[in-house]
């Protein structure tokens, strides 16, 4: 099953739970500040900046390579986002945001590589498709909670699944080469939230998680930061824009190869920051 797929089936599964526990009459209880229940779909204008070392066992310590500025990779594109909200109670709420972004491009070395255990001559011709699922996880309780305004803390987890493919094939037809990596891993955060009404049809909200930890096989640190303005179209609708920043810096071990062998190192700087036009559904 592929990540649109499953995403989706969460999604759903998630919803119908939602949905039938809750009686009608409760579903109003924490409006206009929140929603019971929320799903948004957003349309996100994402620009990206991607640093990658992948080292080996056999060659040491590899090429640091910018996907972006080294291999032609796109730092910019457009994808489709996905988020729902449940408040649990007056002071509890549960959140989740999906986005999955899928690259490709070709290229020629300028200069010598070692990605893993492969070594890229000097013009050689390079394919590269890259491919990012982010999940953000976050759980916010909220001491102050007032008519018009809240804030609250809490924890959040940042799931990455990255996958990276690269072939090369050199000025000689007998040279050439491919190399697949992937990994997954929790990245958490703590986290902190303030929302306001600015009248009775537009809300504001603001969100900013950090944390330097290391877990298994990663070891860094990530910034997460988000802010969205919202026009309440009555009971159910709301509709406006969003800025979502999310920065990572680690070094991670374990990756798997194409082998399924997990020999591989990795040091890892990525931004994904967006820009989102957005639909609320609220019930």
């Amino acid at each position: 099953m592929g990540t649109h797929t499953r995403a989706w089936v969460v999604v759903g599964a998630a919803l119908a739970v939602l949905v039938a526990a809750a009686p009608a009459a409760a579903q109003r209880d924490f409006e206009p500040l929140f929603d019971k229940y929320n799903v948004r779909l957003e349309g996100s204008w994402v620009d990206l900046a991607t640093e990658i070392r992948l080292d080996s066992e056999l060659l040491g310590r590899g090429t640091t390579l910018s996907f972006e500025d080294d291999l032609n990779l796109g730092d910019q594109e457009v994808v489709p986002t996905l988020a729902f909200d449940w408040q649990i109670a007056r002071r509890h709420k549960l959140g989740v945001r999906w986005q999955d972004i899928d690259r490709s491009s070709n290229a020629q070395a300028l200069e010598e590589i070692q990605w893993g255990d492969e070594v890229i001559p000097i013009d050689a011709d390079i394919s590269l498709g890259f491919d990012i699922a982010q999940y953000f996880v976050d759980y916010t309780y909220y001491p102050w909670v007032k008519d018009r305004w809240a804030a609250g803390f809490g924890i959040g987890f940042r799931v990455m699944e990255i996958a990276a493919t690269l072939t090369w094939e050199g000025q000689n037809i007998q040279e050439g080469g491919s190399t697949d990596v992937e990994g997954t891993g929790p990245l958490p955060y703590l986290y902190f939230e303030y929302r306001r009404l600015l009248s009775d049809h537009w809300r504001f909200k603001g969100g900013l998680g950090w944390l330097q930890v290391k877990i298994e096989d990663i070891d860094g640190g990530q910034w997460v930061a988000r802010a969205d303005i919202e026009y309440l179209l009555g009971r159910h609708w709301g509709f406006g824009g969003a800025i979502n920043i999310a920065t990572i810096d680690v070094d991670w071990a374990g990756i798997d190869t194409s082998e399924g062998a997990s020999v591989l190192d990795a040091a890892i700087d990525m931004d994904v920051n967006d820009v989102s036009l957005f639909v609320r559904f609220r019930f």
